[in-house]
């Protein structure tokens, strides 16, 4: 019933935003054109700041990837928050929660991860990646 709800309402307001980008009046039009530009700029900047994130991972620096993690959930949180995706928004939260244990054990193990430290965050960094395509799917179901 939630979810039904929750769908029902990121219809209307897909459904207002793509009225008002096509058929509204100039400030209507500019403020559509100024959301669907946004949208696509986090999803832009999150896809450059995971793939680096990555790159560096592989590479064995670990120094800034889970602060830089934990700015894109924000940035995420925000998104899912816009898309009304209570879904993603839970997801999100146990990303956060696993990214806050493994900056523990980062911190424990003086800023080196063992091999299980570096599975799980690569698992996280995965899982991270996965989401941001769902979402990335069900933005795109906005009008452009």
């Amino acid at each position: 019933m939630i979810k039904t709800i929750i769908t029902i309402g990121v219809i209307i307001v897909l459904s207002l935003l793509g009225y008002n980008y096509f058929l509204g009046d100039a400030e209507e039009k500019a403020q559509s054109r100024e959301i669907v530009g946004k949208a696509k700029d986090l999803g832009k900047d999150a896809w450059e700041l995971l793939k680096s994130e990555r790159t560096k991972m592989k590479e064995g620096k670990y120094d800034g990837t889970l602060k830089k993690l934990e700015g894109l959930y924000e940035c995420l949180k925000d998104r899912a928050g816009e898309l009304a995706d209570s879904d993603a928004i839970d997801r999100i939260s146990e990303l956060t929660q696993r990214r806050n244990e493994l900056e523990k054990v980062l911190k424990n193990a003086g800023g080196k991860l063992s091999g299980e430290g570096k599975r799980k965050l690569d698992d996280l960094t995965a899982e991270t990646e996965e989401l941001m395509n769902e979402m990335e799917t069900e933005s795109k179901t906005a009008p452009h």
